[in-house]
């Protein structure tokens, strides 16, 4: 088991939380102003987010039940 690959999948976890928030924040400040651009920009950093967790956790579970 290594452990740096489980602590960098760990920090990418925990960086997911930016855009975790600021994604539904745009989109709600997007539709308070009417300004399309700013949904469509929060939409794809709630996909990037999304991203990121199923990345940092394959990479998690990848390594922990390596043989």
């Amino acid at each position: 088991m290594n452990k740096n690959k489980i602590a960098k999948g760990i920090k990418i976890l925990i960086s997911s939380f930016i855009p975790i928030f600021m994604g539904p924040f745009m989109i709600h400040l997007g539709q308070l102003k009417n300004n399309y651009f700013l949904i469509i920009l929060g939409v794809i950093t709630c996909l990037i987010a999304i991203v990121m967790i199923f990345t940092s956790l394959f990479r998690i579970i990848n390594e922990l039940f390596q043989k």
